[in-house]
């Protein structure tokens, strides 16, 4: 199976649930891709997408499958956020509806966010709160004292943060020793750099009331 590439942004839409007045804020003319069950979601809201990517599993019969591009895997040991992530070539993935139903799954999300992909950023937005990852150093505006937790997902090595209550600097986080659950912000702005020499293996969380701030790190 080949790949599609964009150099605009792409949405991606899984099938937890999520507001979806908050695609609302996205361009319209940034493509949206269904990741299986998530066309059950775009169908009933009537909103158009390019494919669905995935093993259909989830997708419930009123989906037109004669009419409607479908991208399937042979592959069976990989997720079909994983499938999606191997098929969009894109600097920039914004997703939706993969983070708040079952706990394995959403888990299995933050790996697939911390493997292989071709984004600079990837966004997904929940009920409660926004997940990101960066492949570089990143950082962005947001209120005074917001909540921000960062989450290793694999051994990562902090180099710097600016602009937190409890600093990153030289400090190492894992997933069974230290994480940074329930840092805040300390100034107007935040910066957090990795070492150099590490591929990113951690995501930042925020409330999604900071959907519109963090949009703005798509540059």
């Amino acid at each position: 199976m080949g790949l599609v590439q964009y150099f605009t942004p792409v949405i991606i839409v899984g099938d937890s649930p999520f507001d979806i007045s908050a695609l609302e804020l996205l361009p319209k003319e940034w493509p949206i891709y269904a990741v299986d069950g998530g066309a059950n979601i775009l169908l009933k809201n009537k909103i158009n997408f390019e494919a669905i990517i995935g093993d259909l599993d989830s997708v419930n019969n009123k989906i037109d499958k004669n009419n409607t591009k479908i991208i399937k895997f042979t592959d069976q040991e990989s997720t079909d956020l994983q499938k999606c992530l191997k098929y969009i070539k894109t600097p920039y993935l914004v997703g939706f509806g993969f983070l708040d139903r079952r706990i394995d799954h959403t888990l299995a999300t933050l790996n697939a966010v911390c493997g292989f992909h071709y984004a600079k950023k990837i966004i997904l937005y929940g009920l409660h709160d926004i997940v990101i990852w960066s492949r570089t150093s990143w950082g962005c505006s947001l209120p005074l004292y917001s909540r921000i937790s960062i989450c290793p997902l694999g051994t990562q090595n902090f180099k710097f943060s600016r602009g937190l209550k409890w600093s990153l600097n030289k400090l190492e986080m894992q997933p069974a020793g230290l994480i940074g659950t329930s840092n805040e912000t300390s100034e107007e702005e935040f910066f957090i750099e990795i070492e150099k020499k590490q591929k990113p293996k951690y995501v930042t969380i925020i409330s999604n009331k900071n959907f519109k701030r963090i949009l703005e790190i798509i540059d």
